[in-house]
């Protein structure tokens, strides 16, 4: 009986063993998947645990709303590429410049990705060339920004006698 009871502890043993070893290599993949998983997320600290996990969600749900939001971009700027392809139009600067009696009207349409043109900058021009600014405005909508300007031109007549 004695030499059963070894057998049956030498299996006992043997399976703790195996537990153990299971659970040292679950321990050391975890370790190296949040040692991977810090990397992404705070390449230049290391974080606690429950920090890291906190961040990673924060982290993910910002890239999902980044990729939901540049999806709609895309499907936004391929329609316009279509409906500009129907106009014979592209995504460049559109100007359109009506004049009536003394009275000048601008209209600039330009897309967001475009370098910025700053609202005082038309109108310094509009000023610098003698015309008095009534109004002018800025509009964002979409992903297209339209500048709209209306003077009153000053011509000034001189008289030869």
């Amino acid at each position: 009986m004695a030499r059963a009871r070894e057998i049956g502890e030498g299996n006992s043993s043997s399976l703790r063993e195996q537990r153990n070893l299971r659970e040292k290599d679950r321990r050391m993949r975890m370790k190296h998947l949040f040692s991977e998983l810090s990397s992404h997320v705070s390449p230049t600290r290391k974080l606690p645990v429950p920090q890291l996990i906190d961040q990673a969600t924060s982290y993910t749900i910002h890239l999902k709303e980044k990729l939901n939001y540049l999806k709609e971009k895309k499907r936004i700027l391929l329609q316009g590429e279509l409906g500009n392809l129907y106009e014979g139009s592209s995504l460049l600067p559109k100007l359109s410049i009506r004049s009536r009696d003394s009275t000048i009207e601008l209209n600039l349409i330009m897309d967001l990705n475009m370098k910025r043109v700053m609202l005082h900058e038309l109108v310094s021009i509009f000023e610098e060339e003698g015309a008095q600014v009534m109004s002018a405005n800025l509009q964002n909508l979409n992903d297209r920004t339209t500048y709209t300007i209306i003077a009153q031109v000053h011509i000034h007549t001189h008289m030869f006698v």
